[in-house]
């Protein structure tokens, strides 16, 4: 696809409003990793399974590949901040953001909108990303509105 093709097909794929999510895991040196994705969806109900994608460019790829565990962050209106933190190129600064370390060795963000704690299930290469596809072992989720990705920005519902 040439350059022309692919910015117009990223300005179409743009006006599907999505979910903010932070995607957090352990770096095989023990290092948090996060890494904001709004490629999150359902798969299955029985068993619970869901989905992201990590570009193959990304700098913490290895680590999302290699860890048996991971969680699945949606925020809030108000936790832009963390997307924004969270997209930066070194997924493995936590600089400020407050969180805790999950029995399974995973960062959890406090106060966000829903949380799934996941085990890998799947991985397959899908064009310029990895289709990540993880069983939900635990959730949560708490009243609140979303922080929305839209046409390039950030939105509030």
């Amino acid at each position: 696809m040439d350059i022309e093709s692919a910015l117009g097909l990223r300005r179409s794929l743009g006006h599907f409003a999505t979910g903010v999510t932070v995607v957090t895991c352990c770096a095989p040196d023990g290092r948090p990793c996060g890494i904001t994705a709004n490629s999150f969806s359902s798969v299955s109900l029985d068993p619970p399974l869901v989905l992201w994608n990590i570009a193959r460019v990304s700098n913490s790829l290895r680590a999302y590949l290699e860890t048996e565990y991971f969680a699945i962050h949606v925020l809030k209106a108000e936790q832009q901040y963390m997307a924004e933190h969270f997209a930066s190129t070194d997924h493995t600064r936590y600089n400020g953001i407050e969180h805790t370390i999950s029995v399974q060795n995973v960062p959890i963000l406090p106060g966000v909108l829903a949380r799934f704690d996941c085990r890998t299930r799947d991985i397959h290469e899908g064009g310029d990303h990895h289709i990540i596809i993880g069983e939900v072992e635990a959730h949560t989720a708490v009243e609140g509105s979303p922080l929305l990705f839209f046409d390039g920005q950030y939105r509030s519902s």
